[in-house]
């Protein structure tokens, strides 16, 4: 193999494609980029059997071929190059990177052990990418960092209403729901995209920017952009919780808040947190204190002027729950409605009600 590419679009495409490629210690192949070059065309491949990439890029084909290359040493590589063009040519399973007055010869893997990617077939649809973007950003870190359940593990996606989608994540502990607008979208099924590759559909949509095909099936989701990138993703099997069940229908107490001054108030009960992360909320007539205390440090109290309905209560929380939404809710103001003691708080915007926050209290 013997091609020439442009220098910027090959360490873009690289550093596009070299987040999915991962060390294996029993399949050493996965942390490997396959470069192909075939019919005048060159396209780059990544996958970790989860999510699977290609990119095509420019260049001029002078022998046609294909390698594997394992991609960090590949990227780094290429990034302390400063010309404008690079030529890559195999000798003997070795890469070789050309330019004027620089030459690096990286080892490869032979091709036929990397995985055989082929694209999607199945129902597609168009999709606005900066709201499919936000709304994966807006739920993922509610999901389960395990994988004892998988379904817990995933961004739950459905179509609710139209020309909207809801996505759901959530550990059993606290859950995050967001409904955002897609115009014109119809969505027949139900999916549930493990979270690690949710988030990397969202990074994908950001970088390439613009609306792709979503294509889905039983068993994987894909994305494919007019510019031939093209990212596909499995989805998880079984059945994501009821969770509409267990979120209150009636509640005790409301509290509206200025979203700076609980943002404040946390990152300084952060100081004095306990080995539980606990900190305490407490509503009183016009007010909200929030609280935390660690025996071996010191406590702090905030006081926070709000409004208030209901009755008084007092609730411990792990303070990295409720600290969490409070970056994606774009509203002034906050919303805080309480169902009782021991029973779940919901935290949305004091407007805007497409999010919606659940969060279990902690018993000690």
């Amino acid at each position: 193999m013997e091609i020439t590419l442009p220098h910027t679009q090959l360490t873009q495409s690289l550093e596009l494609i070299s987040r999915i490629s991962t060390k294996h210690i029993t399949l050493p192949i996965l942390q490997c980029v396959r470069l192909e070059a075939k019919d005048g065309k060159i396209k780059l491949q990544a996958t970790n059997l989860e999510i699977s990439i290609e990119v095509p890029v420019e260049g001029v084909v002078m022998e046609e071929g294909v390698v594997a290359v394992p991609a960090q040493i590949f990227l780094q590589s290429i990034q302390f190059i400063n010309q404008k063009e690079v030529t890559l040519r195999t000798e003997d399973q070795v890469l070789q990177l050309e330019t004027v007055g620089t030459n690096t010869s990286i080892k490869t893997f032979s091709d036929e052990e990397f995985p055989k990617l082929s694209q999607l077939q199945g129902e597609e649809v168009k999709l606005q990418y900066s709201t499919f973007a936000y709304g994966i950003k807006g739920v993922a870190f509610s999901a389960s960092q395990t994988s004892i359940k998988p379904e817990l593990g995933s961004v739950f996606i459905q179509q609710k209403k139209e020309n909207s989608l809801t996505l759901v994540a959530t550990d059993s502990f606290r859950l995050m729901e967001k409904t955002v607008s897609q115009k014109g979208l119809v969505l027949d099924q139900t999916l549930m995209i493990p979270q690690k590759n949710a988030v990397e559909l969202a990074k994908i949509c950001e970088v390439v920017g613009e609306d792709p095909v979503f294509i889905t099936n039983e068993n994987q989701c894909a994305l494919r952009f007019s510019n031939g990138i093209y990212i596909s993703s499995r989805l998880v099997a079984g059945s994501f919780p009821d969770y509409v069940q267990i979120i209150p229908k009636e509640f005790v107490t409301h509290v509206t808040v200025l979203k700076d001054d609980l943002l404040k108030s946390f990152k300084k009960t952060n100081i004095f947190l306990n080995k539980f992360r606990q900190v305490s909320i407490m509503v009183t007539k016009d007010n909200l204190t929030i609280s935390s205390q660690n025996n071996d440090v010191g406590h702090t109290t905030d006081t926070l002027r709000a409004h208030v309905e209901g009755e008084e209560l007092s609730l411990n929380f792990n303070q990295q729950y409720i600290m969490d939404p409070l970056s994606h809710i774009n509203d002034d103001s906050i919303k805080l409605s309480f169902a009782g003691i021991g029973r779940a708080m919901i935290m949305q915007g004091a407007t805007d009600k497409s999010l919606r926050y659940l969060v279990m209290p902690m018993n000690k």
